[in-house]
């Protein structure tokens, strides 16, 4: 691509009229009880191109939009959702949940819930990409637009772009495969390689009493697999908050598509059993989002369903010093990528500004990261993780992007430290048990490492696929021996792109990186 200036997408014009109705909403929904009622209203459009290119190419574009309008009276929220945007119905919308509420809270209530002026707002430090798209002299009715910076307006972007660049992709994977074949005769080739390519850009608008917010955060994703007959597979995945600068394979990505799956094809299997282990960034992030991410979501503690309420309240460490893990809806710039992850926002569903929180600081747990009625239910902090999958499903406390904080060493010093071990930085995918303690992260393939160095020599898993980190989280924790530096400012580590289901599988973008970290003794099969 060329080199275009970085520019921040505008809020369309509509969407400007939109907000005022919403806010038309919100003082039907509150009017004459302010003191005992707090109101807000969330409009969200999702609007998806995407292209598989495989032995045949599909393609898909949908657009879905819709307003979310809640009214919280006695601490109960009570909400209303429609597709039906025009002001009149969006209004009928309001009086007839204003009504309902009111029939069932006919007297006057204490102690109502607030949101914080903007005054109040700006007393605790926001992250500088947010700070630096505030205007002056902030009203409640100030509209406040944030969007990324990104290489192209999103709204520019054609399908026919994307079809172009998944089918270059593919096939310069399937000609390097055919390269690696005719050098290596022993290997499986490679059976077929297959590239998603798919930009989305999600669009809301927040309004309450005390502010009106929108934003646009366009995601981009390149997720690509390489297959054997034999099942054996390389798989690749880019993108994050931007657009298509984020995306542009070279030889590294090309290679784990193309020559990886056919290196796999004559790997050894690995005997389970405990080994030094070095993860790298994604499946650092994988294992720190299982092991106190799931735990430290506020809905999870106030259900009774995490172990992490009981360890906070008594004070007991969960692992050394080394285990340190933070969660930021506001990574807008990382260390070696183009723009932000994936899992983040400048303020969440329920128009929480985005701030980082340490979940776990060197061993000892911190107050969960909460959504509004979690954070009143509990007690504690209210954060900016009351996600959504979409408009048309329940908000939840979610994660945004989860990773461990950097250490001192290099990657070099990190293997020097191995006398007998492995090397894992292909993740696929993991699961934890929140009342348990225990957690299983999945890795590929492992790349050897013997007195102090990488022997080039692959395994896959014991049955021929991929490999098991498993253990308890507290034996995991307590088993960091070190971590590599970063050198971006923010002491941010790399943080690449993920995903999240929840309960009845409610899915949501949700980055995991870190810094790569050695592990002492992690069980492997």
């Amino acid at each position: 691509m060329s080199q275009t200036p970085l520019t921040r997408p505008p809020l369309p014009a509509a969407l400007s009229a939109l907000q005022k109705t919403l806010q038309q909403c919100v003082q039907v929904l509150e009017q004459g009880r302010e003191a005992d009622f707090y109101a807000f209203a969330w409009y969200e459009e999702k609007f998806t191109q995407a292209v598989e290119a495989k032995q045949t190419l599909t393609t898909s574009v949908t657009r879905d939009s819709g307003v979310v309008l809640r009214l919280m009276a006695n601490a109960v929220q009570y909400e209303v959702a429609t597709n039906a945007l025009d002001a009149d119905n969006l209004l009928a919308k309001a009086t007839d949940l204003r009504h309902k509420v009111d029939a069932l809270n006919p007297s006057t209530i204490a102690s109502a819930y607030a949101p914080l002026t903007w005054q109040q707002e700006l007393l605790t430090p926001l992250p500088d990409d947010l700070m630096a798209q505030l205007p002056a002299d902030l009203t409640p009715t100030t509209a406040v637009h944030f969007a990324p910076l990104c290489g192209q307006d999103p709204a520019q972007v054609e399908l026919k772009q994307l079809i172009e660049r998944a089918k270059d992709y593919r096939q310069q994977a399937l000609t390097l495969a055919g390269q690696v074949q005719a050098e290596q005769s022993d290997y499986q080739p490679i059976a077929d390689v297959r590239l998603m390519l798919r930009l989305r850009t999600t669009t809301t608008v927040f309004v309450d009493r005390s502010k009106s917010l929108s934003q646009i955060l366009p995601g981009t994703v390149l997720a690509g697999a390489g297959f054997t007959a034999a099942g054996q597979s390389g798989r690749i995945a880019l993108g994050g908050l931007g657009t298509l600068e984020l995306i542009q394979f070279g030889a590294i990505e090309l290679d784990t598509l193309a020559r990886t799956p056919q290196q796999l094809s004559v790997a050894e299997r690995l005997r389970p059993g405990r080994y030094m282990v070095i993860t790298g960034p994604a499946l650092s992030g994988i294992i720190a989002h299982e092991a106190f991410g799931h735990t430290q979501e506020g809905d999870t503690w106030m259900k009774g369903r995490s172990i992490a309420r009981t360890l906070r309240a008594s004070g007991t460490r969960v692992g050394n010093d080394q285990a340190s893990i933070v969660n930021n809806p506001a990574l807008f710039s990382m260390e070696g990528q183009a723009a932000g992850s994936n899992g983040s926002y400048y303020f969440d569903n329920e128009g929480q500004l985005a701030r980082a929180q340490t979940i776990l600081d060197r061993g000892l747990l911190s107050t969960p990261m909460t959504d509004l009625t979690s954070a009143l239910k509990l007690a504690v902090p209210r954060t900016a993780n009351g996600k959504r999958e979409s408009w048309r499903r329940p908000l939840m406390t979610r994660q945004t992007n989860t990773y461990f904080t950097p250490g001192d060493k290099s990657l070099d010093e990190l293997i020097a430290l191995v006398p007998e071990g492995y090397l894992a930085v292909a993740p696929n995918g993991g699961m934890e048990d929140p009342k348990g303690g225990s957690l299983t992260a999945g890795t590929g393939y492992f790349e050897e490492i013997r007195a102090g160095k990488l022997t080039g020599k692959l395994l896959i898993g014991p049955s021929g696929g991929h490999i098991e980190l498993t253990d308890s989280v507290f034996d995991m924790l307590d088993n960091i021996q070190a971590k590599t530096d970063v050198q971006h400012p923010g002491r941010v580590p790399p943080t690449q792109l993920g995903g999240c289901g929840k309960y009845h599988k409610e899915l949501v973008d949700a980055g995991v990186g870190g810094p790569y970290i050695l592990w002492r003794s992690v069980a492997c099969g």
